[in-house]
């Protein structure tokens, strides 16, 4: 149980953590801007810079710290995650030095249940090494984020699955080794049994990159890491299935549960620093004889964005409580969905008042979000 205080033994993890993200990966965000790829394995910056920080991660026994002991993880309740996360979402690389990245983690925790020992050795393995990276692909150009508008489909011939089809926003595509890919299996069936999780080798024929497509200041124009993907007569054997067949949504919901209440934590650090350098310009900046603090439309910024960052704080790590009480993200859907809907408006108010403190400077700062 949580009662607003941490045990002494996690706390020192946590003062490393923080001591270590700021003197060590902080400055990468501006040495090696995102648009530099984390995601790329066989850069020079993660071989020569990242590689040697998780190497450090893991020697503290901090690697992989969402997935359970057996995996090679802390098997941390969600609050302590909660508390980890939201000093790792204070820059883009800490998560990728610590191993809780996205969407691997997700696909790695989705492994972990459907996986078989074939699967695990071939993808999961690599996967929690971080030798490789992953990608997720559900969303479609036509349906959204709707399975209900979904068309891309695998048809069984023989010992295989055929794909056809186009996915939309497949993160991480043009790094990753392997997709999961959700496609229609089973169309006679009921709306919620028509899908099916597939592993899908990113070096098979028939795979095509028609695009990759940059999002909010995140990455360079044409060379985001977010795929649109056209699949025509992509071939996978039948083993390559995730769960049974028809169960795409049970899958799914294994990661997406918690990988949103994961991203909500991360967005706290996000906000929080976003709001102590809307502080650090406040007291450095100087106009019309005194310093920006002392004007009362900044300090309503500053107060409005302190409120709404504690508000939203709590509601994550109560709906965290929760989990780890139940153990059932199901069961929490409703706290899930009210972090989910909270979250962008908490960090686009206090991004946006941050923006509006650095004045000019500020219109020149890429917000990532």
């Amino acid at each position: 149980m949580w009662d607003f205080s941490t045990d002494a033994e996690f706390q020192e993890k946590l003062d490393w953590v923080s001591a270590f993200v700021h003197a060590e990966i902080e400055p990468l965000d501006l040495l090696f801007p995102a648009h530099d790829a984390p995601y790329d394995r066989d850069s020079a910056v993660f071989r020569e810079v990242v590689r040697p920080l998780q190497e450090q991660v893991k020697a503290r026994g901090l690697w992989a710290a969402h997935l359970p002991p057996s995996l090679g993880g802390m098997g941390m309740g969600q609050v302590q995650l909660g508390l980890l996360n939201e000093i790792l979402g204070r820059c883009s690389w800490a998560p990728m030095v610590f191993g809780t990245q996205a969407p691997d983690s997700g696909n790695a925790e989705i492994l972990a249940h459907y996986a078989t020992d074939e699967q695990r050795k071939e993808f999961l393995e690599p996967l929690l090494e971080g030798r490789i990276v992953s990608c997720f692909a559900m969303t479609e150009p036509t349906g959204g984020a709707d399975p209900g508008g979904f068309t891309c489909t695998a048809v069984r011939e023989g010992d295989e699955w055929v794909i056809n089809g186009e996915k939309w926003f497949s993160s991480n595509a043009r790094w990753a080794s392997f997709f999961i890919v959700m496609v229609i299996t089973e169309p006679e069936n009921a709306p919620y049994q028509r899908h099916s999780m597939l592993i899908v080798p990113a070096d098979t024929p028939g795979i095509t990159i028609v695009r990759n497509v940059g999002i909010a200041g995140w990455d360079q124009p044409g060379e985001g890491g977010h795929a649109y993907i056209r699949y025509q007569d992509v071939r996978v054997p039948l083993e390559n299935l995730l769960g049974d067949r028809g169960g795409a949504f049970v899958v799914a919901q294994t990661r997406l549960g918690g990988g949103r209440i994961h991203h909500a934590m991360r967005t706290v650090g996000m906000a929080r620093r976003a709001l102590e350098m809307m502080l650090e310009r406040a007291v450095s900046r100087h106009t019309q004889g005194e310093i920006l603090a002392k004007k009362q439309l900044v300090q309503e910024m500053v107060a409005d964005s302190w409120l709404e960052l504690e508000q939203f704080r709590l509601l994550v790590l109560q709906t965290a409580w929760k989990i780890d009480k139940y153990h059932d993200t199901h069961r929490v859907r409703g706290d899930i969905a009210a972090v989910k809907i909270a979250m962008p408006t908490v960090l686009k108010n206090i991004a946006s008042r941050a923006l509006q403190v650095h004045g000019s400077l500020g219109s020149r700062t890429k917000c990532r979000s």
